[in-house]
């Protein structure tokens, strides 16, 4: 593990833990702003596991239409690169006029690397029921558990990063949320999922 990816994803928990220091251990220039967005390629295999997971509930529960594994695989892979980008995109349109122009790179930044352990536990409790381990009546409670940490991450990263008051910051964490849902929705609709 290079120095700087330690360094970041030690910033991160840090971050997380409250503690306003993390953001000392992240590269927050222009140049780390686009590293960051490395994140995206490592958390691939987490994703890959979603969509294998979203096939077999859909195979488990007896989905009323046949779905495609290609075309729930597509839309996943949609789902996830334009649900990545959508909100640092909406802040580099509209993060003048809403005052957050200044802290947009170090906001972004830290929103990518908190990524990690952001969705470790969706990780842990997609594989522990694909591999037999969890029922399925216990997937849905604890992915919506999941689901609050990485709502919880983000709205630790507003207030921190993106130096917002705390309500301010819970209205920036669901506009996050919501875009990635319209994002999943458009894609499922347009794959016919």
């Amino acid at each position: 593990m290079s120095g700087t990816l330690a360094a970041s994803l030690a910033g991160a928990l840090r971050l997380l833990g409250g503690d306003r220091r993390g953001l000392e251990r992240m590269d927050l220039t222009l140049d780390g702003f686009w590293a960051s967005f490395r994140v995206m390629a490592w958390l691939v295999p987490a994703v890959a596991l979603a969509i294998f997971a979203d096939l077999r509930l859909a195979a488990e529960i007896g989905s009323a239409r046949s779905l495609s594994p290609a075309a729930v695989m597509v839309a996943g892979v949609i789902n996830y690169v334009l649900g990545w980008i959508a909100f640092p995109v909406f802040l580099a349109l509209f993060g003048n006029m809403l005052g957050v122009g200044r802290v947009f790179v170090p906001w972004m930044v830290a929103r990518n690397w908190t990524g990690v352990p952001a969705s470790l536990p969706y990780v842990a409790v997609v594989a522990l029921w694909l591999v037999g381990l969890m029922p399925t009546r216990l997937l849905g409670p604890l992915t919506l558990g999941a689901l609050g940490f990485s709502l919880f991450c983000g709205w630790r990263v507003a207030v921190i990063a993106g130096e917002r008051p705390a309500g301010a910051a819970v209205a920036f964490t669901l506009v996050d949320f919501l875009l990635g849902l319209l994002i999943e929705a458009g894609a499922d609709r347009l794959f016919g999922l």
